[in-house]
């Protein structure tokens, strides 16, 4: 990784870290959320239209959900990160739909959790009394995978063509 992007992770990983269930949940999935935006971003058509998908009250694009859906169906990412991410953000939606007293070892978020499937150090039977481990462990992973992905498939980005008419 370059120097300034590390600096700017060790922040986030401070941050995250320190962060109450509910805000690393939440501040988590922003992180692989804003990763997936960039991604997009770089392969479309650099115009207004793709501004429009991306952003904005009625974005089509403008959800998580959508945007996983969009660059796994794109070719973007894999189905090993589609999945990792569709469970980060299903951990984000019980956090944030719920008023208070959510953590980790609800069993519905901690059955979540333990779906991830990212690496983990010794192995997954080590931490299957701490999920937030298992969730932090797969947003940095997934984070990481996807740190430099925009710039990979902006090799590749989309152009308007100009199209044959008979």
């Amino acid at each position: 990784m370059r120097d300034e992007d590390v600096k700017d992770f060790q922040a986030f990983l401070r941050e995250f870290q320190s962060e109450t269930d509910r805000g690393a949940a939440l501040v988590g999935a922003a992180l692989i959320d804003l990763r997936l935006t960039e991604t997009l971003r770089a392969f479309m058509v650099s115009n207004n239209a793709a501004d429009d998908l991306l952003e904005g009250p009625t974005a089509p694009l403008g959800t998580f959900a959508s945007r996983i859906a969009a660059t796994f169906a794109l070719g973007l990412i894999d189905a090993h990160e589609k999945h990792e991410c569709n469970l980060i953000r299903k951990v984000r939606n019980e956090f944030a739909h719920r008023a208070h007293g959510t953590t980790f070892h609800d069993p519905d978020i901690s059955k979540l959790c333990q779906e991830l499937q990212s690496d983990l150090p010794g192995g997954k039977s080590k931490f299957t009394d701490d999920p937030r481990f298992i969730f932090v462990n797969a947003v940095i992973l997934i984070s990481l995978a996807l740190t430099y992905r925009s710039q990979w498939v902006a090799k590749d980005k989309r152009v308007t063509r100009k199209w044959p008419y008979d």
